[in-house]
């Protein structure tokens, strides 16, 4: 079928809600017009979302399956190999008498074509009753397998996916200042108007950190964009300063997938190591090193993190990703262009010092009051 949705999101007809979840979220990083400029990335994103819209929706999926099925041309076998066309003026329930192929006189063809016409009218043989039967049960067990399917695992699925991410709150201890650092703590004089009264930041399902009134780079750079997604891949990110001469992002999304899809791999890089150098995205190997991982235990306090500086490919950039479990969110800030030039040098250094100093902007966010 034209624009099927598990070609787009390049899964199987049978994958489960978690895996059409993770195909979108893979798709999105690859295609999303704020991570790749390409002018084919934005149609292909469209249909993306899309066929997300269709798979990610019981009722939808369900119409579409069945409907995919349905389409399906049925299959007939005949005795001849073809599909049997019955002898005009006659009927199923009443065959011509079969004659026999030596009795027929055709002397204007070939005694060739008389046979086929003959073998065409005979009665369904014991196969091909049998094959009938076969795919008549079949097609019987399959509807009734997708009924089943539409009915109770889908709606189970996407049921659960939601209470988890509804209930990411309600999970938490009551008291949830005391479960945190003092310096996620904020009053509404902290916070900046426009993220303060924004209702997608607001009604987003997991704990939103933003950067204090005070804080540099933030104070200096205008918020430039918020963005906040309940649905679907929860994300919410709010946009500082210019995309095009330099600014900073703070996004943040529920679960832990992105932070472990974020680390750069790089060739001969330990999972463990402290410090990696290699080729950015798009350079070659033998090219100088473009980018550069930072790890340690007590980056981002004790949580899971890495900062990458890159020094190639369209700018200067540093970013610090990290994970805090007991809100159950990746975090990610990214400083680009001329905002990340005032942090280190241009160069691939091995730059701790700066590095840290990058780490340590994450530590001073507050929650959203």
């Amino acid at each position: 079928m034209a624009d099927d949705p598990y070609a787009t999101l390049q899964v199987e007809p049978s994958a489960d809600l978690e895996a059409i979840h993770t195909a979108y979220r893979r798709l999105a990083r690859l295609y999303h017009p704020d991570l790749n400029p390409r002018p084919e990335a934005a149609e292909r994103m469209r249909a993306v979302n899309a066929a997300y819209r269709v798979l990610s929706d019981p009722a939808r999926r369900a119409t579409y399956d069945a409907r995919r099925y349905l389409q399906r041309p049925p299959i007939t076998v005949g005795t001849n190999g073809h599909a049997p066309r019955p002898r005009p003026g006659t009927t199923r329930s009443a065959p011509a008498q079969p004659r026999p192929v030596t009795m027929r006189s055709a002397p204007s063809r070939p005694r060739r074509v008389a046979a086929a016409v003959d073998a065409d009218a005979e009665p369904p043989t014991a196969l091909q009753r049998r094959v009938d039967r076969i795919v008549a049960v079949i097609g019987v067990v399959l509807l009734v397998a997708i009924g089943a399917y539409a009915a109770f695992v889908i709606p189970r699925s996407e049921q659960d996916f939601r209470d988890y991410v509804r209930g990411i709150r309600s999970t938490r201890p009551t008291p949830l200042a005391t479960a945190l650092p003092s310096a996620r703590q904020a009053t509404s004089t902290d916070v900046p108007e426009r993220l303060r009264s924004d209702s997608g930041l607001r009604s987003f399902p997991g704990t939103v950190l933003v950067a204090p009134s005070t804080l540099e780079p933030f104070a200096e750079l205008p918020v430039l964009r918020l963005d906040a997604a309940a649905q679907g891949i929860a994300r919410y990110a709010v946009y500082y300063g210019d995309l095009t001469s330099g600014g900073a992002t703070i996004s943040g999304l529920v679960g832990r997938t992105s932070f472990d899809s974020a680390t750069p791999q790089l060739p001969d890089c330990a999972p463990d190591a402290a410090y990696c150098s290699g080729p950015a995205p798009g350079q070659p190997r033998s090219a100088p090193p473009g980018v550069e991982l930072f790890r340690a235990a007590d980056l981002v306090e004790t949580y899971p993190a890495f900062v990458t500086h890159r020094v190639c490919c369209n700018g200067v950039a540093w970013s610090v990703s990290w994970y805090e479990p007991r809100a159950n969110m990746s975090y990610t800030i990214d400083l680009f262009r001329s905002v990340a030039a005032h942090y280190g040098s241009p160069n691939v250094d091995a730059d701790t010092d700066a590095a840290r100093t990058i780490a340590a902007l994450a530590t001073r966010l507050v929650r959203l009051p």
